[in-house]
């Protein structure tokens, strides 16, 4: 993987005190602001989401492109650190590690526009998380540099992204029958009391994915029906776990390119 011989930089702590920051960050979402201005979050791997205002316009003075906008890019970012605004202004945003495939392959756009959109909300009060940053570089990294057998990647990414998140379920704990309890992450042999909740036969695919890697994963296959099942359950997993996460609206667009 691209960070395996990457040196950690120094703490968040000490470069704030030196109102200079310079991070490698993922693009999460990319807004319009005015005529001339964006807004853009980049989820840093020194200092957690950070929101940067910038012009629109390319400019390859200041380092800044477009193609750093698009959700998912992998930036290397250098700011002022001003912790009492809301909006910083970055000095310096140019590519660190450009995309062979992900930009470009329709369903791997698709796929990543959806992961954008559950990361932009899932991942907003971030703080620094450098095992958390290193995951999602790594998966995105086998995703783009994946030819074939890759129609499952979200799903798996998704759940094993809730041990970052906190709200793993325990898969030692499933036994054929378990319904499970989505509210509360847990198996139950017993139905819950609330209507968030998987019946025994979908509840048996949660410790199915979550004992998958990225490589296990193209054994199982999938019809567009299970799959968009199964999206479903994981949208739900996630707005009950974290608060405001709102309906994904990329999630058409991804079923009807795997159609």
């Amino acid at each position: 993987m691209i960070l395996k011989h990457f040196c950690c930089p120094r703490s968040a702590k000490s470069l704030l005190l030196q109102q200079n920051m310079q991070s490698y960050g993922i693009v999460l979402h990319s807004l319009r602001y005015g005529d001339t201005r964006m807004i853009v979050d980049i989820f840093t791997e020194s200092a957690g989401v950070v929101s940067f205002i910038l012009p629109a316009t390319r400019n390859r003075k200041g380092g800044m492109r477009a193609i750093a906008w698009q959700p998912l890019s992998l930036v290397d970012v250098i700011w002022e650190a001003r912790p009492r605004t809301a909006l910083q202004k970055p000095k310096s945003l140019v590519l660190w590690h450009p995309w062979r495939s992900l930009h470009i392959d329709p369903r791997k756009t698709a796929i990543g526009l959806y992961l954008s959109e559950v990361l932009h909300h899932a991942l907003r009060r971030e703080q620094e998380n450098r095992p958390l940053f290193l995951f999602i570089v790594n998966a995105l990294t086998w995703f783009d540099e994946s030819e074939r057998n890759y129609v499952n990647f979200h799903i798996v990414f998704l759940l094993h992204l809730t041990r970052f998140l906190g709200f793993l379920p325990n898969v030692e704990d499933w036994h054929e029958g378990d319904f499970f309890d989505l509210q509360a992450a847990i198996f139950t042999r017993t139905r819950p009391y609330h209507i968030y909740y998987l019946e025994p036969e979908e509840a048996a695919l949660v410790p199915k994915f979550l004992r998958m890697d990225l490589r296990s994963m193209r054994a199982v296959g999938l019809n567009r029906a299970i799959r968009r099942r199964t999206l479903e359950i994981i949208a739900d997993f996630y707005r009950l776990h974290i608060p405001e996460f709102p309906e994904t609206r990329s999630l058409d667009v991804l079923t009807e390119v795997f159609e």
